[in-house]
Parts: C-alpha cells; sequence; structure tokens
C-alpha cells in the first residue's frame, strides 16, 4: 500500500551564425543523420500535410496523466492511477489530410516515440479506451476530438522526466484529428512524485487554515478523492517530541485544531468525513524535518479502500 506524505508550502556564446558556406552543408548533412534525443522543448514534427488545429506551449496545473481507460463511476469520469501534476505543456492538434486514418495519424507518432527510447505507460485502441466523449471533454477539453468510439487510439508514454501522449479519433463527420502531447512536471512535482512513492515525504502544517489550503499535494489528494468514490483514507498527523509536559499539552490541543480545519477543509472540497480516518503521532521521529521549526506538524495520508 503507498503512502503519501505531501508537502504544503509557508508553514511554521549564443551560436553565432554562420554564411552557408560548403563546410557548413557538409556539417548539416551530417547532422541529420545524427539520432538526436526528444526533449519537451524541442517537439516533434508536425504530421506531413496536416493542419495544425490548435497549438499550446505554456505552463499547466493540474495536467491529467491517465495510464488506464477512461469510465464513469457514480456519474464521475475517472481513470484508475490518474495523476494531476503542475508543469509545461507543448500541445499540437493536427486535422489530417483527406485519405488518411485515425489509425495512421495514431501510428506516426507511437512509432515516432518508441524510436526515441520513450517508454509505454498505457496504450488502448477502440472501445477499449472507453468513451471518446470522456477523452474529448474531461480530460483534453477540446470539443473536435469528440468522435467515434471504435476509431480512436490512446497513447502515453515517458521518457526520463517527460511524458508523451497521443490521442487520435475520426469524427462522425469523418474529419481525423490527431492530439499530441509534450508534458514536462515541474521539478517539485517529480519530487514529490518520487517521495509518495517510496512513502517519504512530508508535508508542513500549523494549526490555521491557510497553508492546507496552499498545498499543492493535498489539492492532488483532494483531486483523487473526487475523481475515485470508492477511495477512503487515513490521516495521521504527526509531531515530533514536545520538551516538556505543558508543551505535549499545548501541541495536543494544537493538533485537534488542525484536524478539525483539514475535516471542515476537505468538506468544503466535497469529501465526506465518513470516508476519512484521522490519528495523532506525538513524538514521531522524523530526520527530515527542519529542526528550526518549532512547533511543527505534518501529514501523513495512506489510501484505504
Amino acid at each position: 500500500m503507498n503512502k503519501i506524505v505531501a508537502d504544503i508550502p509557508c508553514l511554521p556564446k549564443t551560436l553565432q551564425s554562420c554564411y552557408l558556406t560548403t563546410a557548413c552543408v557538409i556539417i548539416s548533412s551530417l547532422l541529420g543523420l545524427v539520432d538526436l534525443p526528444l526533449t519537451y522543448a524541442s517537439g516533434l514534427p508536425a504530421y506531413p500535410n496536416a493542419r495544425v488545429e490548435l497549438s499550446l506551449d505554456e505552463s499547466r496545473q493540474n495536467h491529467p496523466i491517465i495510464t488506464n481507460r477512461m469510465k464513469r463511476v457514480n456519474g464521475v469520469v475517472t481513470s484508475n492511477g490518474a495523476q494531476w501534476l503542475d508543469g509545461h505543456l507543448v500541445r499540437n492538434l493536427y486535422y489530417l489530410p483527406p485519405g488518411q486514418s485515425s489509425n495512421q495519424g495514431y501510428k506516426f507518432y507511437v512509432s515516432l516515440l518508441r524510436t526515441q527510447g520513450v517508454e509505454t505507460l498505457f496504450e488502448c485502441r477502440s472501445f477499449s479506451c472507453g468513451a471518446s466523449n470522456f477523452w474529448a471533454n474531461d480530460i483534453f477539453d477540446i470539443s473536435k476530438l469528440y468522435g467515434q468510439d471504435k476509431e480512436q487510439a490512446f497513447y502515453i508514454g515517458k521518457k526520463m522526466s517527460t511524458f508523451y501522449a497521443v490521442y487520435s479519433v475520426r469524427r462522425g463527420n469523418g474529419r481525423i484529428y490527431t492530439l499530441v502531447d509534450i508534458f514536462k512536471p515541474y521539478d517539485y512535482e517529480m519530487d514529490s512524485a518520487t517521495e509518495q512513492h517510496t512513502g517519504n515525504n512530508i508535508l508542513r502544517l500549523t494549526s490555521d487554515i491557510s497553508g492546507i489550503e496552499k498545498s499543492v499535494d493535498l489539492n492532488a489528494f483532494v483531486a483523487n478523492m473526487n475523481v475515485d468514490s470508492s477511495m477512503n483514507a487515513l490521516l495521521v498527523i504527526h509531531s515530533t517530541a514536545p520538551d516538556t509536559l505543558a508543551e505535549l499539552d499545548a501541541w495536543q490541543n494544537k493538533m485537534e485544531v488542525l484536524q478539525e480545519n483539514i475535516v471542515q477543509y476537505l468538506n468544503e472540497q466535497g469529501i465526506s468525513e465518513s470516508r476519512l480516518r484521522f490519528s495523532i503521532s506525538i513524538g514521531t521521529d522524523d530526520h527530515a524535518t527542519d529542526p528550526g521549526a518549532t512547533p511543527f506538524f505534518w501529514l501523513e495520508i495512506v489510501p484505504l479502500n
């Protein structure tokens, strides 16, 4: 079972130009033979003779990383194993020329990514992807991607810390669209994901509500709870050991107030208290914390069925 412990902030020679000489031509020709690695900044080539319908190069908050089929559970569109991360997105939507198929657009980019060493995380075709309107409206927020369920395909892969996604679909009017996303999470998101996996992450807290509301990690937890209605959680509030009995009493009171604030905040986000269980742990030894912050607390989130 994975444990999530999240971080809450503010709590306790430029290339010179060269003339086109014979040498430059030779060098350029040689470089064209080199298999250069892909990066999110460089992007991918446009589909031959396709028209670019949408092009984005921007920062994103809570960008969905989908590694399973889309489905609807109790009226909520969800996907097992989904993540919502902050980062930089490069997106291109192509309208393929007449005579092409959704499979051709899909295979063009997926084959390219695989030759570049991108590791496949998940892929699906046709009905195994779920409903096309889920992808169009709930994931990409692009109505043009709403097409025929049997004529769709999705791929997501990863290389280093960058995610590559491809979605291709045929609309009812016969038009073919292929979307290509290159998403690079910010460093703190990658650190957070690693720490959540190892169970060593820390979510700093004070007893007021402001720090809770600013927590990226707690917001991601809220999003997962709202998407997956079957998910419950144990929330453990930790503290270091106080020096005196009076400090113990004071810290325990602060932790109880903190619990009430967390419950109130989660209720406001649509999460029922019945799905939560709390525990208070005083005297927890955590060497990753800053000894200069006194008192301070941290929250451990344990997902439960």
